[in-house]
């Protein structure tokens, strides 16, 4: 499966917004590893709640994959390269769009004359004199 998606331009606002929530409970996720690695093995009486505890803590913020840390990392980075793709795909659709609008002008319609017919010519021409003083019939 490739990473390519297609999204509808008129759409695009709602992602971000979705994006920006995600963004959001991603880093709340990455705030809850690091409280989670700030408590320390407690003063347990047997070696395996001592383990367990410290084992916790690895999990919550060791630098390597498939810690919480560094799944809220690389949550936050690609909602946050998304979510920045994202804007830059709207700003270019709005400005195709605003390319392809016509420009509104407070302009009143210019007078064109409108196109006659045979008949309306000769009834126009009727009682007109032509360059030898006769009348056009």
């Amino acid at each position: 499966m490739t990473d390519a998606y297609e999204l509808d331009p008129e759409k695009l606002p709602q992602a971000i917004a979705d994006l920006e929530a995600a963004y959001i409970a991603a880093q709340a996720l990455l705030e809850r590893s690091r409280d989670m690695a700030l408590i320390r093995p407690g003063n347990g009486v047997d070696e395996v709640s001592d383990n367990a505890a410290v084992q916790l803590n690895r999990l919550a913020d060791d630098p390597t994959v498939g810690s919480l840390a560094a799944t809220g990392r690389g949550l936050t980075d690609a909602i946050s390269e998304t979510r920045a793709k994202f804007k830059r795909m709207l700003a270019d659709y709005l400005e195709l769009e605003d390319v392809n609008q016509l420009p509104d002008y407070d302009l009143s319609a210019s007078e064109v004359p409108q196109a006659t017919g045979y008949w309306e010519r000769q009834a126009a021409h009727n009682g007109r004199r032509d360059g030898n003083r006769q009348t056009a019939v």
